[in-house]
């Protein structure tokens, strides 16, 4: 079964740009697609299938001549699109059925989706000790950041 949302309204279509601002770290894809679209029709199995292949990601659909304005406002002028965003702000436009695109846009989407994982409430990191990661520091930096809120 797909996990695929189709976007039907542009209050949709922003509630999911909204979403993704709102809880940091969230990332969707979008699959700008339309019904007359050979190429868009013979990907659609293949997005179905990433789409199960990685939950942590939001993967929509959009039919561009459903949503004109938004296809419009995301600048999509050729079908397939794909469009990547990371805290709902555009990481990567792909143009095109490119499976070889496609799977490194999601790779990137998953890796940024996943840089603040593993981190418990109060900054300690899922990390061995001494490991100094990205992430390590991070949560570091947020406990610091606290301590000095809760002292003032």
């Amino acid at each position: 079964m797909s996990r695929v949302v189709h976007v039907h309204t542009k209050e949709e279509w922003q509630n999911h740009v909204n979403e993704s601002k709102s809880f940091g770290g969230k990332a969707f894809i979008v699959d700008f697609t339309a019904v007359w679209c050979g190429p868009c029709q013979r990907i659609a199995p293949v997005y179905d299938k990433l789409s199960n292949d990685n939950p942590a990601l939001t993967f929509l659909k959009v039919d561009v001549d459903e949503l004109q304005d938004v296809a419009a406002e995301c600048g999509v002028s050729a079908m397939p699109t794909f469009m990547g965003f990371f805290n709902g702000e555009k990481v990567e436009t792909i143009v095109g059925a490119d499976m070889t695109k496609l799977q490194a846009l999601i790779k990137t989407l998953n890796d940024k989706a996943g840089a603040g994982a593993g981190q418990k409430l109060g900054g300690d990191a899922a990390s061995p000790a001494g490991e100094d990661t990205p992430e390590a520091r991070r949560a570091r930096m947020l406990a610091a950041a606290e301590a000095r809120n809760k002292a003032a």
